[in-house]
């Protein structure tokens, strides 16, 4: 046997350990790299669930109105701040 020969066996035993041990290994592997997409997807899903539902749960926004406008311009605008005023008494009360 000369050298050549002896590299080319040491090279496949070599290798044929080396697969064997990573065939060993895979389902450990497979069952990790399962889990760690599983746990990503739920993740994704549970952030997805959130992000609908929030916008769901948070309360109405009561409707503010800054300014009243009437095309009456018969009406005084004393009776107008009276009104208000009426309003915002009975919204403390």
């Amino acid at each position: 046997m000369n050298e050549q020969e002896f590299d080319n066996l040491w090279q496949k035993t070599t290798a044929e350990g080396k697969a064997h041990r990573l065939a060993l290994q895979y389902p450990a592997w497979e069952r990790k790299r399962r889990q760690v997409r599983n746990g990503v997807v739920a993740v994704l899903v549970v952030g997805v669930m959130t992000a609908v539902t929030i916008p769901m749960v948070r309360p109405a926004v009561a409707d503010e109105y800054p300014m009243v406008c009437c095309n009456r311009t018969n009406i005084d605008d004393a009776q107008w701040v009276s009104l208000a005023s009426e309003m915002l008494t009975l919204d403390l009360m």
